[in-house]
């Protein structure tokens, strides 16, 4: 079974060797992994949860990153879901819910989510996966995304907010311009990489 991701719309499809879409095996009750090391790792975080955000599994790296700084309580799944509501902004997961940046320690972090669809004939709940990398130590070198697809100077400006998880209202007041205007910046983005959503302006970024 392989797993293809759709950065530019948040889904992904599972599929089997003759490319039938199946569901991934779950355990019933998968708890969610407890990490014994007290650091930040540097590994990339998994985390699945149902629409809701609630956790079904999260492997050692997702926990760590998660719960820097919160002790023992980052080891329960009450504390896990607020961490992610927190970061997507959102108290279950849509579509609308893009890749977003994210503070653990002093360190930066970018939250991908995918949704996991069943198929339509299938029984089961969707799922979403997050995905949980370090951002580059300098922050992302957009020199070479600017030549490729030709980005303005404001555009640049543009997507470094967006990978903040900055909401449009929120890119306005630091850019000093309209929420309209900055909705114009990403479209014009949009257009110039070829996707139709912002999970698929930064999944572009990040080599997705």
């Amino acid at each position: 079974m392989r797993m293809r991701m759709l950065t530019e719309t948040g889904r992904t499809t599972l599929e089997g060797p003759s490319g039938a879409s199946s569901q991934p095996r779950l355990a019933q009750r998968a708890p969610v992994i407890r990490s014994q090391s007290a650091g930040v790792s540097a590994g990339v975080g998994f985390f699945l949860a149902d629409v809701n955000l609630k956790p079904l599994y999260a492997n050692a790296a997702a926990v760590q990153i998660l719960g820097y700084g919160a002790g023992a309580a980052s080891q329960g799944a009450e504390f896990l879901q607020e961490r992610i509501r927190s970061i997507l902004r959102a108290e279950r997961f849509a579509l609308e819910c893009s890749t977003t940046a994210f503070l653990s320690g002093k360190r930066r972090y970018v939250c991908r989510p995918f949704l996991l669809e069943s198929p339509q004939n299938h029984a089961r709940p969707p799922m979403v996966a997050l995905v949980l990398e370090r951002c580059p130590r300098d922050g992302l070198d957009l020199s070479e995304a600017s030549r490729r697809y030709h980005l303005s100077r404001r555009e640049r400006e543009t997507i470094q907010h967006l990978m903040r998880g900055l909401t449009t209202k929120e890119v306005a007041e630091c850019m000093n311009v309209s929420p309209n205007t900055v909705k114009q910046f990403v479209r014009l983005i949009m257009t110039k990489m070829g996707v139709t959503t912002r999970s698929g302006i930064i999944g572009k970024l990040l080599g997705g």
